[in-house]
């Protein structure tokens, strides 16, 4: 008989291992192993062997499940694609990946099928408009359930935002092993990390495409835990469905609990979310003010997370440990040394900022055909950085903001994160974006962008003197542009560079 990865599978076969909120497809644990064992077999048979690459572009739906246990059972990586993306944008991924193969749901098909064209992939398959149905499963039917090889297990190739130019694929030197050993071991640790039990649903809102989501994903399955897959964020649904499943655990980013946080009043009290043993919220900076009401509304479930695509992590922030020191990120691992460095590479003392370095003690990241940049990005010892700005004091780091988009007015530093989580703060704010704009006689001067509230507005008088009330003067914007939308990935990721890059056109940032 093939094998199982899962803890659950051989205890519970029949049980439901994942579901969505909408729609009544789901997998058992067996049916997902099966599945999973069918599509590794589907991508030998496509001739994707170790190391090779496909592609998926798809919305949150019980497909991702089997896909990625499949590819893992496989030995190949597969490339999330951000289904905001032009077929331009896809293009160039799916190109720079060398990706053989290309998965997309029927809403993403035309782009896809655009995409591929630009660059010759003629295999795609694509994924009915109804999960668990159609062709894909078809496709998998066809293929034997036979023992997928055993080592290397296939890992994720995540391509970073890029702060400029296009972005680069990482390869992780920590993903290595065979599949089960990565699922019960690293992801399982990884899990426990954040409080993960090894019980009930774990609740899947923020997009599969992004790292954290797709981490806790393996995390939650590697502990015994089914998996419920949301497809956009609502926070009344969000909590609804927290109380109808009795989730114990999700992965959520700063912008849901902002939208929580604003609707505090109209939504305590009116849903049961007693089954939450860990919420994890990453992937951006989370305002102050946003995570105290939540954690007075839940109590202590809520989790803060930093890492990166790269390996720069993972570091905690316990709900315990966030009270007593508001503002850190967290503590490292055990695993992971995190140390300020000056621009010339030296360490900096205990509670000085500079650009954070990482020494993890499984190598260092690799940018993908890029090793210009691999190289900028790396100390003597190990030590790695992505440009994040902090301090570590009491083996408790502190984020600053990411030096690219530090403002340097009139020689005092401004990080973007402390202004921004002010703006946002106003009940007509519902996102903004913070960022350097030049200044002839400053060099450069805060600007701020804001997407207002569905129905509400506030003029730029009215939005300044909020700042001036809660920020030094020389921190508070000088100026604010008003914007449908903001160029924010679902992540909660600012493109922040749209924004800014138009205004430094034919000049150079000091930065």
């Amino acid at each position: 008989m093939p094998s199982n990865l899962l803890p659950r599978t051989d205890a519970d076969p029949d049980g439901i291992a994942v579901s969505a909120v909408s729609g009544g497809a789901t997998y058992s644990w067996a049916g997902l192993e099966e599945r999973a064992r069918r599509f590794a077999a589907a991508l030998a048979a496509e001739g994707l062997g170790v190391g090779d690459r496909w592609a998926l572009m798809a919305h949150n739906r019980i497909e991702w499940a089997p896909m990625v246990l499949g590819s893992m059972r496989a030995g190949t990586r597969y490339v999330p694609l951000n289904w905001h993306l032009t077929a331009d944008e896809v293009a160039y991924l799916l190109e720079d990946s060398q990706s053989r193969l290309l998965v997309v749901d029927a809403v993403d098909a035309e782009v896809g099928r655009e995409a591929a064209a630009m660059v010759g992939l003629d295999r795609i398959v694509v994924l009915d408009e109804v999960p668990g149905t159609g062709a894909f499963e078809d496709w998998l039917a066809a293929h034997p359930d036979v023992e997928p090889p055993d080592d290397p297990a296939g890992s994720v190739r995540n391509y970073t935002s890029g702060t400029t130019g296009r972005p680069k694929g990482v390869q992780r030197s920590d993903q290595s092993g065979s599949a089960r050993d990565l699922l019960t071991g690293m992801s399982a640790n990884w899990g426990r990390f954040y409080d993960l039990p090894d019980h009930g649903p774990h609740l899947v809102v923020s997009p599969m495409y992004h790292a954290m989501p797709s981490a806790f994903h393996n995390a939650a399955l590697g502990l015994g835990q089914s998996i419920v897959f949301e497809d956009r964020f609502d926070a009344e649904r969000f909590l609804a469905t927290i109380e109808d499943r009795a989730v114990t655990s999700a992965c959520i980013v700063p912008t849901h609990i902002v939208r929580l946080a604003k609707r505090v009043d109209e939504l305590a009290g009116r849903h049961d979310l007693s089954s939450l043993v860990s919420v994890v919220h990453g992937g951006a900076p989370c305002p102050r003010w946003a995570k105290e009401v939540v954690l007075d509304w839940w109590g202590p479930v809520v989790n803060e997370l930093f890492g990166s695509s790269e390996g720069t992590g993972p570091l905690r922030v316990s709900p315990q440990a966030w009270r007593e020191r508001p503002g850190t990120i967290g503590e490292p691992a055990a695993f992971l040394t995190v140390a300020a460095f000056d621009d010339d590479g030296e360490r900096l003392p205990d509670g000085q900022t500079g650009v954070l370095y990482f020494l993890r003690g499984d190598g260092q990241p690799e940018y993908v055909g890029d090793p210009d940049k691999t190289e900028a990005n790396r100390l003597p010892g190990g030590w790695f950085t992505v440009g994040d700005v902090g301090h570590v004091e009491e083996g408790y780091v502190y984020l600053s903001d990411r030096k690219i988009d530090m403002v340097i007015t009139g020689g005092a530093n401004v990080y973007p994160a402390e202004v921004e989580a002010a703006l946002v703060a106003h009940p007509a704010v519902a996102d903004c974006a913070v960022f350097g704009i030049p200044d002839d006689e400053w060099g450069e001067q805060v600007k701020a962008a804001v997407q207002f509230e569905t129905g509400a507005t506030a003029t730029e008088a009215e939005l300044l003197d909020w700042c001036r009330g809660r920020l030094a003067g020389y921190k508070c914007p000088k100026s604010v542009d008003v914007h449908e939308a903001l160029p924010r990935e679902a992540t909660g990721k600012l493109k922040k560079r749209y924004l800014r890059d138009a205004y430094w056109e034919g000049r150079e940032r000091a930065v």
